[in-house]
């Protein structure tokens, strides 16, 4: 049944998309609309919004409030010139346009004057820009945002000029550095061609949406971490936020290589994202990464409750940060020297995997098969992964001839 309400709508659309689809070819040009996509429709759910439908290219969206919709417009700009940042990776811009007042909501569609106005005022905007009405300007008034005038604007179809306003935003910072230990080595990798093919299959998995776990075994100095290494900087020039957390066989702390990765996260992950946690799982990281509180404002303290309760609370928090982190970037979690890792980090590394969050992330772990028992608390481990999808193990050993000659 159709009836009559107030709302606000927003229009977005990908600029340049036809050249793009000629230049990338059908399949790389659906990966980067799916992965666009993707980005846009979390900065959606984050401000309440919610998904009328797609444009082809774009996206139909309602929200209650005008300061949210303007607040998830500067969200989907700046992920979408975060995600062409990396090398070699092709350069995407939106635009946006927004329109509020009444219109009629039947079933799960909208009509009305300003479904109308919101996609001409779209169809005006330029590359990276984000046109509202007067209306909406109005109506988001006092909630910090910035406007810049446009004038009248004369829009196809629409009977008088809109007073229109260009919103004011600002990229994200850079981003999340790499781990100072995470460095390209001097010379090549060579003879490792199909592991490392392997390796990249599994992160384009993960950057399209999927959880990965890759293993490298093998015997000590035989290149594990190298190999992993490569494949993390290969992976952070296209984008990625790369963690490293390291096991030691002489310091013993639990969730040890997991404090290190998430210690540098917290250091330099944007403020929007931490908040985002913290509404979610409150101070529960704290027990593990204590510099979260220097972050968010009155964050919550953990809570006092029963073992089990609180390592689940914990468990929950860890990969609430992991998937809140890949909403914004796809994430590369390298931890580095399994065969010392005690069951705590390896129940928690099983939750991760387990989890229903959504997350895009590719998990590689090293560790020495000739330093495991039966005993060892990996060893069972191993035996459960075989049964879990999106895991896999390489094996590495010596180098044959022609690679031996070629390094």
């Amino acid at each position: 049944m159709a009836r009559t309400e107030t709302v606000t709508v927003v229009f977005t659309d990908l600029v340049g998309s036809a050249e793009l689809a000629s230049r990338l070819g059908h399949d790389a040009y659906e990966a980067l609309r799916h992965a666009h996509f993707t980005a846009l429709r979390g900065a959606v759910t984050k401000h309440s919004g919610s998904e009328v439908k797609t444009t082809g290219d774009g996206l139909m969206l309602r929200f209650d409030s005008a300061a949210s919709a303007i607040a998830c417009a500067i969200a989907m700009q700046q992920a979408t010139n975060g995600a062409g940042r990396g090398a070699g990776r092709d350069p995407v811009q939106i635009r946006i346009g927004i329109s509020s007042g009444e219109a009629t909501r039947e079933d799960d569609d909208v009509f009305g004057p300003p479904v109308v106005e919101a996609a001409r005022l779209c169809a005006v905007a330029a590359g990276d820009q984000i046109v509202v009405s007067d209306v909406v300007r109005s109506l988001a008034r006092g909630r910090g945002h910035k406007f810049s005038s446009l004038g009248e604007l004369t829009l196809k179809g629409l009977p008088e000029p809109v007073a229109s306003f260009a919103v004011k935003w600002e990229p994200l910072a850079a981003g999340v550095p790499l781990p100072p230990r995470v460095t390209k080595a001097p010379l090549g990798m060579f003879g490792r061609d199909a592991e490392s093919q392997a390796l990249a299959a599994a992160w384009a998995k993960a950057k399209d949406g999927q959880r990965e776990l890759v293993l490298v075994a093998g015997e000590p100095g035989i290149g594990k971490t190298r190999l992993a290494t490569e494949a993390a900087l290969a992976a952070h020039a296209e984008g990625a936020v790369v963690l490293l957390g390291t096991c030691d066989e002489d310091v013993n702390l639990p969730y040890q290589p997991f404090v290190e990765a998430l210690r540098h996260y917290v250091t330099h992950a944007p403020d929007d994202a931490l908040e985002a946690h913290g509404c979610e799982h409150k101070g529960e990281l704290a027990r593990l990464v204590p510099e979260l509180a220097r972050r968010v404002a009155d964050l919550p303290a953990p809570q006092v409750a029963e073992a089990e309760t609180e390592r689940y609370l914990l468990f929950e928090a860890v990969t609430g940060l992991l998937s809140e982190a890949s909403k914004q970037q796809p994430v590369v979690l390298l931890l580095d020297d399994l065969h010392w890792a005690g069951a705590p980090e390896l129940l928690l590394l099983k939750h991760i995997l387990k989890t229903s969050m959504p997350l895009r992330l590719l998990i590689m772990g090293t560790y020495r098969d000739t330093d495991l028992t039966r005993n060892h608390p990996l060893t069972a481990m191993l035996a459960d992964f075989r049964r879990e999808t999106g895991v896999e193990r390489i094996a590495l050993h010596g180098l044959d001839e022609a690679a031996v000659v070629a390094s």
